[in-house]
């Protein structure tokens, strides 16, 4: 979190989330089908596996690394705790949340792993498309300036 953190600070916000995002949705499918054939019963390839699942967390560091800056610089400061706290727990929480129980029931229904993903690909890659048209870049702003009234 903190290199991607880093690299929005040097590159830009949206191009480091809309890479995470990207990432995850074109290859969430391979690397879990390549860890269920690392990680068979008896058989576990412990550095392959864990090598999958840093791709994984790093998928997630370029998503969460610059969220925090973005959203700061997003929000004017006289709405920005509200603005940020709620729909990012709400996001975290329910979104986030629901991945391991929608994802274990799809597959214990349909025992297909295509199945099972469908909501974590969707999400990011709907997020992707979403944010493309409507995110700014952020990176600029300063948060500490403080906007001024406008007079009615």
């Amino acid at each position: 979190m903190i290199f991607f953190g880093w690299l929005s600070d040097n590159i830009g916000r949206k191009p480091v989330i809309l890479g995470g995002m990207l990432l995850a949705a074109i290859t969430y499918y391979p690397l879990y089908s390549w860890l269920g054939t690392v990680t068979q019963p008896g058989n576990i390839n412990y550095p392959v596996a864990i090598f999958i699942i840093f791709i994984l967390v790093c998928y997630v560091g370029m998503v969460y690394g610059p969220v925090g800056a973005f959203l700061a610089e997003f929000f004017p400061s006289r709405i920005r705790y509200t603005s940020v706290s709620v729909p990012y727990h709400i996001g975290n929480g329910w979104g986030g949340g629901l991945v391991p129980f929608i994802t274990s029931a799809a597959f214990a229904s349909t025992g297909s792993i295509g199945y099972a993903l469908i909501y974590p690909i969707a999400v990011p890659a709907v997020c992707f498309v979403l944010a493309v048209i409507l995110m700014p870049e952020t990176r600029h702003h300063k948060i500490w300036t403080q906007l001024e009234a406008k007079p009615a």
